[in-house]
C-alpha cells in the first residue's frame, strides 16, 4: 500500500507543483514567537536575551530581514549584501535590520560558538536586531528551507516587497539596495 507521502511526492514530480511558502510577495509575515533565547539586548557591554516576536517589527519604516541557518555557508551567502549595506552608509534609523539566526540548524556542538559570535556582532552593531532562534520556529512558521538563507524586505506597511531564498547574485544585491533606497525615500516623503 502506498503511503500518502509517496503519493504526494509522486504528484509533485508529475505536476511540477510543490508546496507553497507561508510568505509571498505582497503578503505579510506570519507571526512567529521565539520565547527562549530570542532578541539579543546590549546594556553597556553585557548581552542578555528577551523573547522576540515578528509582531514587534515596527510599521512606518522598511525592515530588511535575514533568516539564516547558523552555519558558515550562511555568512558567505549574505556577505556581499552586508558589505554593500556598509558601503551605502545609510542614515541610522532609516530602516530596521533584523537577523534571525536559526541556532537549531547549527552543526552539532557549535551552538555555543554561534551564540558567542552573535554577541560579538551585537556589540559591533548595537542598532541591529539580532534574534537567536533556538527552536527553528522562524523557519517553520515561514516555511523556509533547512540549512538555508532567506532575505526579505518589508515596506513601511509591513508588506513583503522582496523575497529571495538561497544564494544572492550581484543583481539580487543591487535590487535589494535599490528597493531599500526607494522604500526609505517613500517613508521620508510621507
Amino acid at each position: 500500500m502506498l503511503s500518502l507521502k509517496k503519493v504526494l511526492i509522486g504528484l509533485t514530480l508529475i505536476t511540477g507543483v510543490s508546496s507553497s511558502y507561508a510568505i509571498e510577495m505582497g503578503g505579510t509575515l506570519p507571526d512567529v514567537s521565539i520565547p527562549t533565547k530570542g532578541e539579543l539586548l546590549l546594556s553597556k557591554s553585557k548581552v542578555t536575551y528577551k523573547k522576540w516576536s515578528s509582531s514587534s517589527i515596527q510599521r512606518g519604516s522598511p525592515a530588511l530581514i535575514f533568516h539564516m541557518a547558523a552555519r558558515m555557508s550562511s555568512d558567505k551567502i549574505i556577505a556581499p549584501l552586508r558589505e554593500r549595506l556598509e558601503k551605502e552608509d545609510f542614515t541610522p534609523g532609516s530602516f530596521q535590520s533584523i537577523s534571525v539566526v536559526n541556532i537549531d540548524d547549527a552543526l552539532w556542538g557549535t551552538s555555543g560558538l554561534v551564540s558567542s559570535e552573535m554577541e560579538k556582532n551585537k556589540r559591533a552593531h548595537p542598532e541591529a536586531i539580532l534574534v537567536a532562534d533556538d527552536g527553528g520556529r522562524g523557519r517553520q512558521a515561514w516555511q523556509l528551507k533547512e540549512r538555508g538563507v532567506a532575505v526579505m524586505l518589508l515596506d513601511a506597511k509591513g508588506e513583503i516587497c522582496y523575497l529571495k531564498e538561497g544564494s544572492l547574485s550581484s543583481d539580487d544585491v543591487n535590487t535589494i539596495i535599490d528597493l531599500l533606497n526607494a522604500e526609505i525615500a517613500r517613508g521620508a516623503s510621507n
